[in-house]
């Protein structure tokens, strides 16, 4: 069985929850912190999935190492090797692809609801999902649809949140990854704390906070169905 590589651009937003998953399936997989470790050549592995971050896919200035990257998942795209995009990592797919990611000017932060077009109904990544999919938004930029891409979910904000291209290329622009322990990070690590409250207002952080005893079950269940869809589309399980 080839290893799942992961690409993580941040240490608060770890493999997480998925991980968990991977480990119950028995699936191995290697985590490479795309700014400090050298990328590998990605016909090696079954699939890939790239991580969130809070670096923009556009300044390669300031992320110099994003060029790299964007060269990795542009072959993965060309060899057909499954590619599961989470927030940053689904804007790096767009980016590569050709469509446009710019700075959102609403903020979209905290549980939602997503709803699935009718092309989802039909996507192997989907089966099992009725409807829509609970998910957690935390994210300063947003991706256009790439031509030739499948819009498979939208959102009252922002309408792409998840697409597919070609056979088995997605694009999620919400995190599915998250652990209780990252989402405690996230709520209540000092900084992190005071960036989400920067960004919301102090009102809406703790209504955040008050949903996760609502939501998070639910968002669990939902990843779950997601995550062992895509590890069926990469032959892992």
């Amino acid at each position: 069985m080839k290893h799942v590589l992961v690409l993580q651009h941040v240490w608060d937003d770890p493999i997480g929850y998925l991980g968990t998953i991977l480990q119950e399936h028995t699936i191995p997989y290697q985590t490479i912190n795309v700014e400090s470790e050298p990328l590998p050549d990605p016909t090696l592995y079954g699939a890939i999935i790239a991580l969130g971050g809070p670096q923009h896919v556009y300044d390669e200035t300031s992320y110099p190492y994003f060029v790299e990257e964007k060269a990795l998942i542009h072959k993965a795209v060309e060899q057909n090797i499954p590619y599961l995009g989470i927030c940053l990592g689904g804007q790096l797919l767009a980016y590569v692809l050709g469509a446009e990611v710019k700075r959102q000017t609403i903020s979209e932060v905290g549980f939602f609801d997503v709803q699935l077009t009718q092309q989802a109904r039909s996507d192997p990544l989907f089966q099992g999902l009725v409807g829509y999919q609970k998910v957690f938004h935390w994210h300063a930029d947003s991706f256009d649809l790439p031509a030739g891409a499948v819009l498979l979910a939208t959102g009252e904000r922002m309408r792409n949140q998840a697409f597919r291209y070609g056979r088995h290329a997605y694009a999620l622009q919400y995190h599915i990854e998250l652990s209780q322990e990252v989402l405690a990070i996230w709520l209540h690590q000092p900084e992190s704390r005071q960036d989400l409250i920067g960004t919301v207002g102090f009102d809406a952080y703790a209504a955040i906070v008050a949903d996760q005893s609502r939501y998070y079950a639910t968002y669990l269940k939902h990843v779950r169905i997601q995550f062992e869809n895509f590890l069926r589309i990469s032959g892992c399980i």
